[in-house]
């Protein structure tokens, strides 16, 4: 994925499911009562469920001339769901039996008010902190979109990328330190599991063990508390899974075949571009580094041998490479956890894992406080 693409983006895929009313013509289960400031003409709103592999459509309603619409249907549990309307999307925490009143401009669903829930009120208040740094993201992007259809001089692309790595840092870190503090919600699994997915393993852990005796039965808890039990055995501090390929020659190599150095196990691919635009720093931190015991192993999600060799080649990569050419099916995805590349593992000379997701100036200031220069 590009960079512009990093910056913002939700997926979207509609399966219709239905809704229904008690047989007494009370209602049952949660009621939205909306109402759109402005209005101006008929617009459909529609409630989906947020879920981890696309949206699910759980209740439509039109807007009535004075503006107010009502959203109603059954649910099992608290969910998150997203409004969506002509004036954008919104995320809600949608219980059971809940009873929400909306209000937001016909223009700017960002700017809406919300009674009815503690969570929606944290939800509200975690939107804030995240949409808080839109505007330097914004700023990025078109960055790149003055170059119009053309790539930025390889210099902006590695200064563009530095200074998006600082801004992500800063807003993973506002995000954690907000939910972090949060109690008796489920609030912080928005986090955890749709706003910020790459955090890292310090913060999953820390989110499951507050949350997850109270919300055992949510499946968003017991979501994270797999993927928690998964992590850790690719925790910093642990030993680092051994990963035995063949190299470019056919030839195994092993990373316990590298122990005695510091080792950035780096996992790419020739078709992924901001693995491909990360390779020239890489190449300079390797350089920089080689001579006093630090190693790079780069392991390959490619399925095709020759593109693989012609973008060693072409980037200069002078490592260690290895691939079973296996792409998304190679064990080592599953074995390490691994969601999205580049993705990196910095293994000390013992091979325990140091820390993980390191690149760029956050990897040069590790190996500098490793290595003393």
């Amino acid at each position: 994925m590009e960079l512009k693409k990093l910056i913002s983006g939700l997926f979207v895929l509609l399966v219709l499911i239905s809704c229904g009313e008690s047989k007494s013509g009370e209602q049952s289960g949660y009621l939205i009562r909306g109402k759109v400031k402005n209005n101006r003409g008929n617009q459909v709103m529609a409630l989906q469920e947020l879920t981890s592999s696309g949206l699910i459509m759980l209740d439509t309603g039109f807007v009535r001339n004075d503006g107010t619409f009502e959203l109603s249907g059954t649910l099992k549990e608290k969910t998150f769901c997203v409004i969506r309307s002509n004036a954008g999307d919104l995320v809600l925490v949608v219980d059971t039996n809940a009873r929400i009143d909306l209000e937001f401009e016909i223009d700017s669903i960002q700017n809406y008010t919300v009674k009815g829930s503690k969570e929606n009120d944290e939800l509200k208040t975690l939107y804030t902190i995240n949409n808080s740094f839109l505007s330097a993201y914004n700023q990025l992007s078109l960055k790149y979109a003055q170059y119009n259809e053309e790539l930025p001089p390889l210099a902006i692309q590695n200064k563009i990328r530095v200074e998006y790595d600082s801004i992500r840092q800063q807003n993973l870190k506002a995000v954690k330190d907000y939910v972090s503090g949060l109690r008796h919600s489920i609030v912080p699994y928005f986090a955890t599991s749709f706003l910020m997915p790459e955090a890292d393993f310090a913060f999953f852990d820390l989110i499951d063990k507050q949350c997850f005796k109270e919300f055992s039965q949510s499946k968003y808890a017991l979501q994270l508390h797999q993927k928690v039990e998964e992590l850790r055995k690719t925790a910093d501090g642990s030993v680092a899974p051994d990963i035995v390929m063949n190299d470019p020659f056919g030839n195994k190599i092993s990373l316990s075949s590298l122990r005695g150095k510091v080792v950035l196990v780096d996992f790419w691919a020739s078709w992924c571009k901001p693995c491909r635009d990360a390779n020239p720093e890489v190449v300079r931190i390797y350089n920089k580094y080689k001579n006093s015991g630090f190693d790079v192993l780069g392991v390959s999600l490619d399925d095709n041998r020759e593109s693989w060799l012609a973008a060693i080649n072409k980037d200069k990569l002078l490592w260690n490479h290895a691939s079973d050419l296996m792409k998304w099916n190679s064990p080592v995805v599953k074995l390490y956890s691994i969601e999205s590349i580049p993705y990196t593992v910095l293994v000390d000379k013992e091979g325990k894992i140091i820390a993980t997701r390191l690149r760029g100036s956050a990897l040069e200031a590790k190996l500098k406080e490793i290595f003393g220069y």
